[in-house]
């Protein structure tokens, strides 16, 4: 018979071994060569069934993604895509099929190579991606020293300081307009969120001097003086935070304004729920403008809006206080948003975008802990304050403009309750104990 009409019989085989070693030959009626192929995939399939079986998507994704697992997981890629054009080749070029194979065959036989080739090419382009973004992650702030600062057990409170820059046209220095102490309960499965204002004065340095001027001001100056700062402007503004709050810091991330439309804008948006219509005929910025409003109801935000939501605040009956309250609620609606059923295929943009955007001292490590409790904690479950009176009290006009002052007092007696042991009710204004969070969580004073 002529070679050619052996190319469909050895191309389906070739084939069936592709998608799983083992069943070409088992097509070609080889079964001990079946047995050499089929065993260790099928080993290797029920190893990564029970790996997955009871992780949630978020979880899952940040188990694959965090070093070394990801190093692992890209080496297996290869020798998976190794073992599976193994088996192709070898049911293709069975001895019961002529050496030479036709012009249909060898058309196949490229063309299942390629369908081969190309998911193995997509993961590792995947993961390398994420072992890129990992890199600039957690490489520390650009230019500035990543601090050193105290270590949370696992059972421990974890306090992170999250700090939106805004550095765009006409600034003529970078300045966390944005400071929100997030602090996680791995006991009680709880966040609380305290918006730090950034007219804030009269802050406490960690050695125990005082910051005259706003705070958001402080990381800028602190890396413009070394001299005064060793330690960078990150690790000031930490120290300044925990000293004024009575807690340790131990971690920091940066956000851009930049970065953060990117972040909404590649997970599809973000739903808020708007109170009270919203008007300043004078903002712009991002692709926004002149002019901005929104009206009360559910709304679906692209990156653009939802900074516009999280920024106004010369609207009628607006201030820094309502502005940090939405800020807190984008920040709730984005963590919805990635910790979603469909984070898998929105994943690549959103690793360009946090790449890009992002940067921290996290402990690695704690990641996949991190994501599981992203799972678990929902906003019914997350306490959220605005730091305002009586914890801090106007400082009228003075050489660096309007400023607030912090109420020591009433300060530590706020930190006491949102900030407590783990697995303490961390509502404020505390409630009768035995309640639960529930709704009145999320309430902002």
């Amino acid at each position: 018979m002529p070679a050619s009409a052996f190319d469909l019989p050895r191309s389906f085989a070739a084939l069936l071994s592709s998608l799983l070693p083992g069943l070409g030959q088992g097509f070609n009626r080889r079964p001990r060569a079946m047995a050499v192929f089929l065993v260790p995939t099928l080993v290797v399939l029920a190893v990564a069934w029970v790996a997955i079986q009871g992780q949630a998507p978020t979880m899952l994704i940040a188990r694959m993604i965090a070093p070394p697992v990801i190093g692992l997981l890209l080496a297996l890629n290869l020798v998976v895509l190794l073992w599976r054009l193994v088996a192709a080749g070898h049911a293709f070029w069975d001895r019961r099929y002529p050496r030479r194979a036709g012009p249909l065959g060898t058309v196949s036989l490229a063309a299942i190579v390629a369908i081969t080739v190309l998911p193995h090419a997509v993961a590792w382009s995947l993961g390398t991606t994420a072992q890129a973004t990992f890199d600039e992650i957690f490489s520390g702030a650009t230019g500035r020293p990543t601090p050193s600062g105290p270590v949370a057990l696992e059972r421990e409170r974890l306090n992170v300081l999250l700090m939106g820059i805004d550095s765009g046209p006409g600034r003529t220095e970078a300045l966390t307009d944005t400071m929100i102490v997030v602090s996680l309960d791995p006991v009680g499965k709880t966040v609380s969120m305290l918006s730090i204002p950034r007219d804030l004065a009269s802050v406490p340095l960690a050695n125990g001097d005082v910051f005259g001027p706003k705070i958001n001001s402080l990381m800028s100056y602190a890396d413009r003086h070394p001299d005064q700062f060793p330690d960078g402007g990150v690790a000031a503004l930490e120290g300044a935070i925990g000293r004024l709050l009575g807690i340790p810091i131990h971690a920091y991330a940066t956000v851009d304004l930049g970065g953060f439309v990117s972040m909404v804008d590649a997970v599809g948006g973000v739903d808020i729920r708007v109170r009270k219509a919203l008007s300043d005929p004078n903002y712009g910025g991002f692709g926004v403008g002149p002019g901005w409003s929104i009206e009360p109801g559910l709304h679906h935000l692209d990156g653009a809006n939802a900074l516009a939501y999280s920024r106004i605040r010369k609207s009628a009956g607006e201030s820094d206080f309502t502005r940090a309250a939405r800020q807190q609620e984008v920040l709730i609606a984005l963590r919805d948003r990635v910790a979603g059923p469909d984070l898998l295929f929105r994943l690549p943009g959103l690793l360009r975008a946090v790449g890009s955007t992002i940067r921290t001292d996290l402990p690695r490590d704690r990641l996949p802990q991190l994501a599981a409790l992203a799972e678990e904690i929902d906003s019914s479950s997350t306490v959220r304050v605005v730091l305002t009176s009586p914890q801090i009290k106007s400082g009228g006009a003075s050489k660096y403009g309007s400023t607030f002052l912090p109420v020591p007092s009433r300060i530590a007696q706020l930190t006491k309750v949102i900030f407590g042991p783990p697995g303490a009710d961390p509502r404020w204004p505390p409630v009768a104990s035995g309640q639960g969070l529930g709704a009145s969580a999320s309430a902002v004073p």
